[in-house]
């Protein structure tokens, strides 16, 4: 299963001189590799679409297999979630000021009970973005140099991998449909496979017509190889 994880950089330091008998000529100035091993297309908290991406890894990648495409979805289709999130948090803020407005019809509280009762709202509402974020977190997509690989997570309790091979893609398109999307500059990227293998569908990608553009030259690439 390509559970997904992200790598940490490594850094190097070159040998300073301590033998006298070096050659001035031939010694170089010791100087750290930190830069110049750090990841170029690093994948961070909040990426969504990532070339060439650095420092990403799943578990039953090939030694020799490259990831070309790291995507998620795009991280505007969060705002609605985020948006009634907040909502929902500011409501006991502002509810003294309503109440000052328009009588009460519940009978007095414990101050105890109004904290419990508080705590138990905003447990909910924490878990109601807690399991947002991660679906959006975990739904990954990977295209590398052999494969195709879609990773569906939801609600803490189903999660789907499934994967196709390159040489078994026939074709790709998107759909950009709408103002905000188009604005966005993201869409649905559809992936059909041979036969009668499922076909993948990128909901949401970010750069569609990027991906599509890369996927092609990919299928390309791989028929003038191997015919």
């Amino acid at each position: 299963m390509p559970d997904i994880f992200i790598a940490e950089p490594t850094t190097e330091t070159a040998p300073t001189k301590t033998d006298p008998l070096i050659d001035d000529a031939d010694f170089q100035t010791p100087v750290s590799n930190a830069q110049d091993l750090s990841p170029q297309n690093p994948v961070h908290l909040f990426s969504a679409f990532r070339k060439d991406p650095d420092g990403v890894d799943f578990s039953d990648k090939e030694p020799e297999e490259k990831i070309i495409l790291f995507i998620r979805r795009s991280f505007i289709t969060n705002v609605r979630w985020i948006f009634f999130g907040v909502l929902l948090l500011i409501i006991p803020l502002s509810l003294p000021l309503i109440l000052h407005f328009f009588p009460n019809p519940l009978p007095p509280l414990s101050g105890q009970f109004y904290f419990l009762l508080t705590a138990f709202y905003y447990l909910v509402i924490a878990t109601y973005l807690f399991i947002d974020f991660i679906s959006w977190y975990f739904n990954i997509s990977l295209v590398t140099d052999k494969r195709v690989i879609d990773i569906n997570f939801s609600n803490l309790v189903y999660k789907d991998v499934a994967a196709t091979k390159i040489n078994l893609v026939q074709d790709v398109s998107f759909a950009q449909i709408g103002a905000i999307r188009t604005f966005f500059d993201y869409g649905d990227v559809l992936v059909q496979t041979a036969g009668t293998l499922d076909n993948f569908t990128f909901e949401s990608s970010p750069q569609p017509e990027n991906i599509v553009h890369i996927v092609e030259d990919l299928i390309g690439k791989h028929n003038e190889l191997f015919g």
